[in-house]
């Protein structure tokens, strides 16, 4: 099984806004995330942090579970180490970050064709050879990243296993964008609908 982890515990500080929260025809950005990976996904389990009562009405008629990251000032490694003890220990995890509402199922369909057929534990979409998210992560990292420090980031483990890491080529450049400025919201806007 393939558990969705959304990272959405952010203050959000640049943006000025909750950025979960931001519309995208008329529905927040975070709900449009749910909804493509609960297309694919038996389980999706959003962490939130910062003003999490705000944020989790916007999904209370999804599937997705809401859990609260009360060490989010800590980063989004604490998001993630957050949502692994949430999630059956034998799932493996696709972990998308909640400032993506252009995230598309094809992309989705595509990393976890990827993981299915192949024999590494991670896996990651590219864009012109560049990384971006989601990443699916096999449950034989799950102690690994629980153990991190908390002042290091994923990167530890997704940079520190090249021999058992799958880069994936997709079309989409989407997912490569991610929403932290004002400026990046109009951008992902003019971008919409979903590529």
């Amino acid at each position: 099984m393939v558990a969705g982890i959304v990272l959405a515990a952010g203050m959000s500080t640049r943006m000025g806004e909750l950025k979960p929260l931001l519309p995208f025809e008329g529905k927040p950005a975070i709900r449009w995330i749910v909804e493509v990976l609960s297309q694919s996904l038996e389980q999706v389990v959003v962490v939130l942090g910062h003003r999490a009562g705000e944020i989790a009405p916007a999904l209370l008629d999804t599937s997705a579970q809401c859990i609260v990251n009360s060490a989010y000032r800590e980063g989004m490694l604490s998001s993630v180490q957050c949502a692994l003890k949430s999630i059956d220990e034998k799932a493996d995890y696709m972990i998308c970050l909640g400032d993506q509402p252009r995230l598309n199922g094809e992309v989705v369909e595509q990393v976890l064709a990827a993981a299915e057929a192949g024999d590494r534990g991670i896996y990651i979409p590219t864009f012109a050879g560049k990384r971006g998210h989601p990443i699916l992560i096999d449950n034989v990292y799950r102690t690994e990243i629980l153990r991190l420090p908390l002042d290091l980031g994923l990167n530890v483990v997704t940079r520190g296993h090249p021999e058992d890491t799958c880069e994936i080529p997709v079309a989409q450049a989407a997912i490569l964008d991610d929403m932290d400025t004002p400026a990046d919201y109009l951008r992902e806007l003019e971008q919409w609908p979903k590529e």
